[in-house]
């Protein structure tokens, strides 16, 4: 990156060259990006976003957990910006915050497949797997899922039923690691449900 043509970019070029470069595997290239995007305009929402997820698949939750807060207190109409830091918990192995993060969520249609989602993962991790089976079914069943939901819904079914043949609990996505404060399951869900995957949108309008 230059210093010169950039300068001409507003928030809105410089968020899409960060989606860009996040696409395609460039995490330092979209993570300088968004830096620049937020420098330009502090309240871009969907660059908070898209940084926080970004920072996720690096494994640095505290700043991801930052940039998540920062998403949803700009913007809190994003459903998916709301699964993403809940999820962010539940893999941090903070279930309270997770609930906390996802309640909002329970507003959504019943039928929609983020909560349904959302609603799996927590049957999930409380050991009740047929419930669990059953939201992540009915989520990937629904047309409006997106693609990259979707592929790890697909996992994340597979992973329980694996473990229901087996006798044992799903590796990766429902092991239980440690206990919170509450003596509530902590878990650790595997990467593959990639934060940075799932769609932050176009421009943002919030700034």
């Amino acid at each position: 990156m230059t210093a010169a043509p950039l300068e001409l970019l507003d928030a809105d070029e410089l968020f899409m060259l960060g989606l860009q470069s996040g696409t395609a595997g460039d995490a330092g290239s979209a993570i300088g990006y968004l830096k620049l995007a937020l420098a330009k305009s502090p309240s871009h929402a969907k660059a908070h976003w898209a940084l926080a997820a970004e920072y996720a698949g690096l494994k640095m939750p505290d700043r991801a957990a930052q940039h998540f807060a920062s998403a949803l207190e700009l913007d809190p109409t994003q459903p998916v910006a709301r699964f993403q830091y809940g999820l962010l918990m539940l893999t941090s192995g903070q279930l309270g915050q997770a609930e906390a993060i996802w309640e909002p969520l329970g507003e959504l249609d019943a039928q929609d497949p983020v909560r349904l989602f959302k609603d799996g993962l927590l049957h999930m991790v409380r050991d009740e797997f047929d419930a669990a089976l059953a939201s992540l079914r009915a989520a990937l069943a629904r047309p409006a899922v997106d693609p990259a939901l979707a592929r790890d819904i697909e996992m994340t079914i597979g992973r329980i039923e694996q473990a229901q043949r087996e006798g044992a609990a799903p590796s990766g996505v429902g092991e239980v690691t440690d206990r919170d404060a509450a003596g509530a399951p902590a878990v650790s869900i595997e990467s593959h449900l990639a934060l940075s995957a799932y769609r932050t949108g176009g421009s943002d309008s919030s700034h």
